[in-house]
């Protein structure tokens, strides 16, 4: 795919757009695409906090809990 086209290809579908409604909810989507994206870029940051739990653990420093306690 290429990323550059279909957004050139969005664009140029947008600016046919006459209707409000429908801009507020692509509005809506990009705007909850946006904060999907910046998440994906904290990966580096969920790895070390991976890291660190699996030392925890490790170290039996961890927090044991049940089935019965995660389906309450």
């Amino acid at each position: 795919m290429n990323i550059q086209a279909e957004k050139i290809e969005l664009i140029r579908l947008l600016t046919e757009i006459n209707s409000e409604k429908i801009l507020k909810k692509v509005r809506g989507v990009l705007t909850s695409a946006k904060k999907t994206d910046s998440t994906e870029l904290s990966d580096s940051a969920m790895s070390k906090r991976l890291k660190e739990s699996r030392k925890q653990i490790s170290e039996n420093k961890g927090v044991k809990v049940t089935l019965d306690d995660i389906w309450k």
